[in-house]
């Protein structure tokens, strides 16, 4: 392209100087072969002297200065046009020669390029070739290591299921520990209760020491030997003891050997476990039936004493009875003496 460019131009500058020198040329011989006519006429030799022929010839004068001025104008031009491509043709001169440099250059780079590639190409055969063994060996040794991976996967399976096997039985554990947990914070709580409630207790304990030691040779059933009042008070917290106590209290009660005092006191110790047993629950098993004196007898929820009248009214309720707190079920009727209204 930067030839075909030069090409060009070279041609239009010899084209547009052969012009100029042309132009210059047809004006010389213009003015040469006019130039008596040219002074005939300004000078009116001929004798043209009116006035319409003298304007003319003023007229055909300043048209030919003007062309004149114009080819004038037209040539300078040229001129400068010229030295403007001369200037662009030295300038394309010299980025020939550089591009003549560049290219002598750039075949250098090439040739030792080309050389280089062909020597780095050798080694590359011989790279492939090493690698070829190399890849050779990675697929025995994948291979062995997919055999280990099966056997890892089956050993893996049965660690997982070992695991959820050990998770499963540590989770029946864990629940296990916190019902086991809950059951001794209910204990400490009930503990803590009673503890708050030690005086009670050893005031229990000493009404119990208190009875005669055939009664408490007879209630061993229930208290054991509760020589001490923590012995006492785990006895009277046994639920399955409290149905026994009422029917032993009740029996000694009709069978008219004990006195009053003995009475009140067994009756007092009743209260005691009554009240310890719904203590130790969640919520109250138990609730007491509420019968008061002078109420009409009514045998689904009283009992009379073996000295109580046939008919009459409550004179007193000698052991209260009591009932499931949920179903209201009777467990022990009140065991009452009943006075006739005469």
């Amino acid at each position: 392209m930067i030839f075909e460019n030069v090409g060009v131009s070279m041609g239009d500058i010899k084209i547009k100087k052969k012009l100029v020198n042309f132009i210059e040329e047809c004006i010389e011989r213009y003015i040469d072969e006019h130039l008596v006519d040219l002074k005939r006429k300004i000078l009116n030799l001929d004798g043209f002297k009116s006035d319409e022929e003298y304007k003319n010839l003023q007229s055909q004068y300043s048209q030919i200065k003007d062309e004149n001025g114009n080819l004038q104008r037209y040539i300078d031009d040229l001129h400068e046009e010229k030295n403007e491509l001369e200037h662009k043709k030295e300038i394309l001169e010299v980025e020939l020669e550089e591009n003549k440099e560049k290219i002598y250059k750039l075949k250098e780079d090439f040739y030792k390029s080309m050389e280089h590639k062909c020597k780095k190409n050798d080694v590359l055969k011989i790279s492939l070739n090493e690698c070829e063994e190399r890849l050779s060996k990675i697929n025995e040794e994948n291979d062995i290591l997919k055999e280990k991976l099966i056997k890892y996967e089956t050993n893996l399976d049965r660690a997982n299921n070992a695991i959820n096997d050990i998770k499963n039985e540590a989770g029946k554990m864990i629940d296990s520990m916190k019902e086991k947990i809950k059951e001794a914070q209910q204990q400490k709580e009930i503990l803590d209760y009673f503890s708050n409630r030690y005086g009670e207790i050893d005031s229990m304990f000493k009404t119990y020491q208190q009875l005669n030691e055939d009664i408490r040779d007879e209630l061993q059933g229930i208290f054991g030997n509760a020589d001490t009042p923590v012995m006492f008070f785990c006895n009277a917290l046994q639920e399955n003891h409290l149905d026994n106590f009422w029917d032993y209290i009740s029996n000694k009660i009709n069978s008219g050997k004990i006195d009053r005092n003995i009475e009140k006191s067994l009756c007092k110790l009743f209260d005691f476990c009554f009240d310890m047993v719904n203590n130790s629950q969640q919520k109250p098993l138990y609730k007491r039936l509420q019968v008061q004196k002078g109420f009409d007898f009514d045998n689904t929820y009283m009992i009379k004493t073996t000295d109580s009248s046939q008919l009459g009214n409550v004179k007193e309720v000698k052991l209260a009875g009591y009932v499931y707190t949920l179903s209201n079920k009777i467990v022990r009727r009140s065991l009452v003496q009943v006075e006739s209204e005469d």
